[in-house]
């Protein structure tokens, strides 16, 4: 089994984060993910705290013998999450469906507003990238390979982040300068 694990401080508040979250895909940074279906949302009236149940479709960089021997080049992804605004808290844990008997990533993400600056987010990210079944030979290889992958998604991740954040606030530009 392999650990990933990685922190990053986003310049802007929670809200502004946490909005950017739901806006992230589609994105140029993020072309592979190719869709994503919310199945459930509620909010919890007493506590106001909203959660979420997404699948994601991801469609995987995967060399030609691999897509014949599996089928396909098409991934999907449970998400679950929840935002707490009184907490000021989003946490997302996601896990792999597709293949999930030979190859297990389990991910779970908190976005939080800086404990030293509130301006800022502190995004915290941890996965877990385990082999198993008729990979087991192969596991070591295989969860560093996947572990590599999983560490360039998730730098991209950020940027396209970081595209979402940049819309908004032109967004939010363009509404202060329309007359009331």
């Amino acid at each position: 089994m392999r650990l990933f694990e990685a922190t990053h401080v986003f310049k802007y508040d929670w809200a502004t984060v946490s909005l950017a979250n739901w806006r992230k895909y589609p994105n140029e940074k993020t072309p592979h993910v190719r869709h994503v279906e919310v199945l459930n949302q509620e909010v919890d009236p007493a506590t106001g705290v909203l959660r979420t149940e997404r699948l994601i479709m991801v469609r995987q960089n995967v060399p030609t013998l691999v897509r014949k021997v599996f089928g396909g080049d098409t991934s999907y992804v449970l998400e679950y999450s929840e935002v707490d605004p009184q907490q000021q808290t989003l946490v997302m844990q996601s896990q792999n469906l597709t293949f999930s008997n030979l190859l297990s990533v389990g991910e779970h993400i908190t976005y939080r507003p800086h404990p030293e600056n509130a301006a800022h987010t502190t995004f915290t990210q941890s996965a877990q990238v385990k082999a198993s079944g008729a990979l087991c030979r192969l596991a070591s290889r295989i969860e560093d390979i996947c572990w590599n992958r999983f560490n360039d998604n998730a730098h991209v991740g950020r940027l396209g982040l970081e595209l979402a954040l940049s819309r908004i606030l032109a967004e939010r530009q363009a509404m202060a300068q329309v007359p009331q």
